[in-house]
């Protein structure tokens, strides 16, 4: 498989660039500049493979819900999405971004799917047991590498892991919750690859309390029905380009809609909606991550008064 070819591959970078080192320092001058020059082109590739994808960052915005000001009340969420625990291990572990999130101090933590990538379902519940020590309350959804598009449909066993991890599993359903002591209603849409995204829970929703949807493909926004007036959507998939070469980053991972990442202001005929879209953790496709680190968001949401 040219997926685990890559990854295991990327240890040959290291005798490589000792011979590349030693052309430099004792071959004549042709082979010298051939040389640097192989050795320049496979350290990318080296940073991509051993360094970029260990690098855990933090991005922090503040966002004003519809109707909120920079004085209205807020409350502090953690986004995370895509770990892709599986198939390469040198994706980001699951303990290593709930450590940082703990650091925080959020309200709350919102994790929008695609959590597996080709992993044996035996180790499912351990990969992810460090879920449970979040100090924060947990919202979560499936993506669609969770639920077989592709790979195997993992949804049961990740479902059984996420109550025993304490999470709130919200898909196509409305929960009514206080986040910091704030008055919100979760909701959450199902993996729309997988078509079974229902939308009718919001047809009963109150006016008066602001709505997050959570989902994992932020296309979903294409879908939502005009009258489900929510607030703010969620969402990752697109892991920003994953590998973030300018102009061709659009073309290794699934960055196809109108959506990239962070916040995006996208029209409907019932007037602008707000999605945004966090670049992700994991790694899927190559095991390469490359101008595009994992990365947890920190958002101050101010809701409206």
């Amino acid at each position: 498989m040219i997926k685990l070819a890559i990854y295991w591959g990327g240890w040959a970078y290291f005798p490589f660039a000792v011979l590349c080192i030693w052309a430099i320092l004792r071959a004549k001058p042709a082979v010298k500049v051939l040389a640097s020059l192989a050795l320049a082109l496979t350290s990318v590739v080296a940073y991509a493979r051993f360094i970029e994808p260990r690098r855990l960052e933090v991005h922090r915005e503040t966002i004003l819900l519809p109707g909120a000001s920079e004085t209205s009340p807020s409350i502090a969420i953690a986004l995370f999405a895509d770990p892709h625990i599986g198939m390469f291990g040198n994706a980001m572990p699951i303990r290593r971004i709930v450590q940082r999130i703990n650091a925080e101090g959020v309200d709350a933590v919102f994790l929008a799917g695609d959590l597996t990538y080709h992993p044996d379902p035996e180790d499912i519940p351990e990969d992810f047991a460090a879920l449970s020590e979040l100090n924060a309350p947990l919202y979560a959804v499936l993506g669609n590498h969770d639920v077989g598009f592709p790979g195997d449909d993992l949804s049961d066993a990740l479902f059984a892991m996420l109550q025993d991890t304490g999470a709130v599993v919200v898909h196509n359903r409305a929960y009514e919750t206080e986040i910091g002591g704030k008055p919100v209603i979760v909701s959450g849409a199902s993996d729309l690859w997988q078509r079974r995204q229902d939308f009718g829970f919001s047809s009963s929703l109150p006016a008066d309390k602001p709505i997050l949807l959570l989902t994992h493909n932020p296309d979903t926004a294409l879908y939502v029905p005009d009258a489900f007036n929510y607030d703010l959507m969620l969402a990752g998939h697109t892991h920003g380009g994953q590998v973030r070469i300018p102009v061709l980053y659009k073309h290794v991972l699934p960055v196809r809609g109108p959506f990239d990442k962070e916040r995006h202001r996208f029209e409907t005929p019932a007037g602008e909606r707000l999605v945004y879209v966090t670049t992700g953790t994991g790694l899927a496709g190559v095991p390469l991550r490359f101008l595009m680190p994992p990365r947890i968001d920190i958002l101050t949401l101010h809701l409206p008064e």
